[in-house]
């Protein structure tokens, strides 16, 4: 990610920065409000990756989004945001000295799954994801779930489990840049992931993508690549010459 930041022009990329508004003016040009200052951004189009719900919920449009696609983001899972990760840093990956790959599957929890995460040489590490539902864990609170994933590793792994040299948690359920209320409730079943349709009015100047807008592999990595190149795809069309062209001869035969 750095080295294609440096590609970039300085100031390109900024971070901790909120866009909570998109409005395309009168000349075609869309003004972003960041932070609350209108204006501070203009563009000449607009990619969004943000999860769906996470857009419905905290940005603003104008003209605004139609009411069929304002219901259709609200309604589509964010397929990470109930979801929960711990890493436990050891000395060394003690458990291969027994001859165990790390890798191990449980219902009893609380994590569901677990993986060898060691690099090479040096340190072991251990993560996890977990079964543990988002309401449950923030009910037991991180002090709890934490406590129970050392004693879930000791169990697996045996005593040399509870040296552990650093802890991390993760919990996306939490995150208000990730997850909104609804998100809490477990996935039944596996989400209707796709493009997001609906914009005519934006005249093709705003795109979603991210994961959860790919049909095929939706709330994953393979999904989130894929939406990348098609919402790429779809601007290079729109600021291609020939499509110009077009757009200029449909406005002529308007007129």
């Amino acid at each position: 990610m750095d080295a294609v930041a440096a590609t970039l022009p300085p100031g390109t990329v900024r971070l901790n920065t909120k866009v909570t508004s998109i409005c395309q003016e009168e000349n075609g040009t869309i003004a972003l409000e960041i932070d609350g200052q209108r204006g501070s951004i203009r563009a000449s189009a607009v990619i969004s990756t943000l999860p769906p719900r996470i857009v419905a919920r905290n940005i603003s449009f104008w003209p605004e989004l139609s009411a069929d696609l304002m219901a259709l983001m609200v309604n589509k899972p964010t397929w990470m945001a109930a979801q929960a990760k711990a890493v436990a840093v050891y000395e060394r990956p003690f458990w291969r000295e027994k001859g165990l790959s790390g890798l191990a599957s449980s219902w009893a929890g609380p994590l569901q799954e677990i993986h060898d995460a060691s690099p090479d040489t040096g340190a072991g590490a251990l993560f996890g994801f977990f079964g543990l539902p988002a309401k449950s864990r923030q009910e037991l609170g991180e002090e709890r779930v934490l406590k129970l994933v050392v004693e879930q590793l000791t169990r697996l792994f045996g005593p040399s489990a509870e040296n552990i040299t650093a802890l991390f948690y993760k919990d996306w359920s939490s995150d208000p840049e990730t997850a909104v209320n609804e998100d809490a409730e477990p996935l039944r079943d596996y989400p209707e992931y796709g493009p997001l349709a609906g914009t005519e009015n934006w005249e093709k100047k705003i795109i979603f993508a991210g994961t959860e807008t790919d049909s095929k592999y939706g709330g994953h990595l393979e999904g989130a690549l894929r939406s990348a190149e098609r919402a790429v795809s779809e601007l290079m069309k729109l600021y291609s010459p020939g499509e110009r062209a077009m757009d200029e001869t449909n406005d002529a035969n308007r007129l």
